[in-house]
């Protein structure tokens, strides 16, 4: 029986249905012998993993000039970086 978060969804939203479903049955499935992680590790990567996933789908549904906009202040931020790297 397979589980799926909404992206749509915050993750606190849907914490019950990670807590009583989702975590419980991963935990089930991993080899906590060769993989010896707690339900905090598992609960942790699940919302990192959600997390991600909803930005990538919030940036998609941005509009095209926005991402343009992000892109070149990320680029411009990045170089910067880059040349106080060098000057050090």
């Amino acid at each position: 029986m397979p589980y799926c978060l909404d992206n749509n969804q915050t993750f606190e939203s849907q914490k019950e249905i990670v807590i009583k479903t989702i975590v419980p049955s991963l935990m089930k499935t991993l080899d906590l012998d060769t993989y010896p992680i707690g339900k905090g590790v598992v609960y942790k990567m699940l919302h990192q993993r959600h997390r991600h996933k909803r930005d990538d789908l919030r940036n998609k549904s941005k509009p095209e000039g926005e991402k343009k906009r992000e892109a070149e202040r990320k680029h411009k931020n990045s170089r910067r970086l880059e040349v106080d790297i060098n000057m050090i």
